[in-house]
């Protein structure tokens, strides 16, 4: 299925759960792992021009959380985070103009639901930050050319159940 498409249905699904239509500057990419947890959407707070200082996961045999630590254009400090608490948390800061470029996910069955079950993010300076489990069940995304990941929509529960990564561009 094209990313166009694919695009369309995570924009029409964001809009169906209560998020508005997309701003320009914004992009999505598919959905990665299943249909549980309760929605979560960044669409709101994330915008054109901000930058990402940091990154945490959580994380056990599964992905527990997900979040980033971004400034607004205007210089408003913003802390996102969706999922649960436990598992082990790791976070990264990025040095000078760094930012995500890249993710992938791993997904697979936790009873009967599907879970997040392994994460990774690559910046534009070839560094990689992951977690978890890796699965045969994968998912993978770039940034468009001029955006970067600037925050996330999906389902979630004490758990990562999906994600979706909303890239953002660079400059205002």
């Amino acid at each position: 299925m094209s990313r166009f498409v694919l695009q369309a249905l995570a924009t029409v699904a964001l809009i169906a759960g209560g998020a508005s239509a997309l701003r320009d500057g914004l992009q999505l990419s598919e959905t990665f792992g299943g249909p549980h947890g309760t929605k979560y959407s960044d669409v709101e707070v994330v915008s054109p021009g901000q930058t990402v200082q940091g990154l945490c996961i959580r994380s056990g045999e599964r992905i527990n959380g997900v979040g980033l630590e971004i400034t607004s254009p205007a210089g408003e400090k913003t802390s996102i985070y969706h999922g649960g608490h436990g598992g082990e948390k790791e976070t990264w800061t990025f040095g000078a103009g760094e930012y995500i470029t890249g993710i992938e996910a791993h997904w697979g069955e936790k009873g009967d639901h599907t879970r997040i079950k392994y994460i990774k993010f690559t910046t534009n300076k070839n560094n990689t930050m992951d977690a978890g489990n890796p699965t045969k069940d994968i998912g993978k995304d770039t940034a468009p050319e001029g955006y970067q990941l600037g925050g996330f929509a999906g389902t979630c529960g004490k758990e990562l159940d999906s994600v979706v990564a909303i890239w953002t561009k660079l400059e205002a």
